[in-house]
């Protein structure tokens, strides 16, 4: 498995702000208003990146203890299968990340275009702009949680 690199993560995201800016288009072109984005959706994004970010704070020392048990004596070794799981979840929630951070940065440069001039189109700035964030957050906090996954070099630990 190949670590995710940071030029698919921006094809994502370019990806991901076409469609966003194709959709705003759209449904701006047949409602005549801008896009309506909750708060919600930006605080769900950041308490994920939170969640991912714990999660990888939780885990180093369980992975740094099956590397080097010695180094980390009363921590119980993560299993190999499992730290694979969480690579594996890892990498699809830094793709998933980046693609939300192109469609709502799409969505709030049409607010852009379109004028911020009624406080509807300010507020669905706003909140794709936080969306926008939370979700780079979130693909951040899951890219670091994925390469601390990785073994290091020269450590072969197929036979476990």
């Amino acid at each position: 498995m190949k670590p995710t690199s940071v030029r698919l993560l921006a094809t994502v995201a370019i990806l991901g702000l076409a469609i966003g800016w194709a959709v705003a288009v759209i449904i701006s072109g047949w409602s005549g208003r801008a896009v309506p984005i909750p708060v919600l959706a930006g605080s769900a994004l950041w308490l994920l990146a939170i969640a991912l970010f714990v999660w990888g704070a939780v885990i180093r020392p369980r992975l740094g203890a099956q590397i080097d048990p010695a180094s980390h004596p009363g921590v119980e070794p993560l299993p190999v299968l499992v730290a694979a799981r969480v690579a594996a979840i890892a990498m699809a929630a830094a793709r998933v990340g980046a693609f939300v951070t192109g469609v709502y940065a799409g969505l709030a440069a049409v607010t852009v275009a379109d004028g911020l001039s009624t406080p509807a189109s300010l507020q669905s700035f706003w909140a794709s702009l936080l969306a926008a964030s939370g979700a780079a957050a979130t693909s951040v906090a899951a890219v670091r949680l994925e390469r601390s996954c990785l073994l290091p070099s020269g450590i072969d630990k197929d036979d476990q």
